[in-house]
């Protein structure tokens, strides 16, 4: 049996203390439950369709699961979208154990869950919908369109972002949108 790759890029330091500055000891306890819920969702559908997981690594942008094995466009996007709709799952599960119990703490990391899903659902590589639209569209329209229609949503994705959080911040909302945005503008490969 071969073992797991496990790797962290500098990128990944850089967010991980960004999270510690910015978030208290409950909302990180919230967060790791979430992120844990969707990886495991990409996993469940990597073992289903008989491939093999190779690896994890952690980078500024988040986690990246590395794994082999021949599967079609379809079982990609299936992949991809297994993060989010595991995430989706944990999001109904832990808000119905909240109304049971009337434990905050499960509101929170049901909350956390359900925006972390939303969010990756978005068509903008490197996010899980942008992984989950561009085999399809590569598959419909050859590779070179469709990963160029991908990367265009991207920009777009990231560009409307910024706009909402200029105009939030603006209308004295908060500018929550914008480091996101900058995040999908900014990435590397662009």
């Amino acid at each position: 049996m071969r073992k797991l790759r496990l790797e962290a890029s500098p990128g990944a330091a850089f967010l991980a203390a960004a999270l510690f500055f910015f978030l208290r000891g409950r909302e990180l306890l919230a967060l790791l439950p979430a992120i844990l819920a969707h990886e495991l969702g990409h996993v469940a559908a990597i073992l289903a369709l008989g491939l093999r997981l190779r690896g994890f690594c952690a980078e500024a942008g988040g986690f990246r699961l590395d794994y082999a094995g021949e599967t079609s466009p379809l079982g990609h996007a299936l992949i991809a979208a297994a993060g989010p709709a595991a995430g989706l799952l944990y999001a109904f599960l832990a808000s119905f154990l909240w109304r049971k119990t009337g434990q905050d703490w499960l509101s929170l990391t049901a909350g956390i869950s359900l925006l972390l899903s939303f969010f990756n659902l978005l068509p903008a590589p490197p996010l899980d919908g942008g992984r989950l639209l561009s085999p399809l569209l590569c598959a419909a329209l050859g590779s070179r369109r469709g990963e160029r229609i991908c990367r265009i949503l991207g920009f777009g994705m990231g560009f409307g972002l910024c706009a909402c959080g200029v105009v939030f911040a603006l209308e004295g909302k908060g500018a929550a949108p914008l480091l996101p945005g900058l995040w999908l503008l900014l990435r590397e490969d662009l």
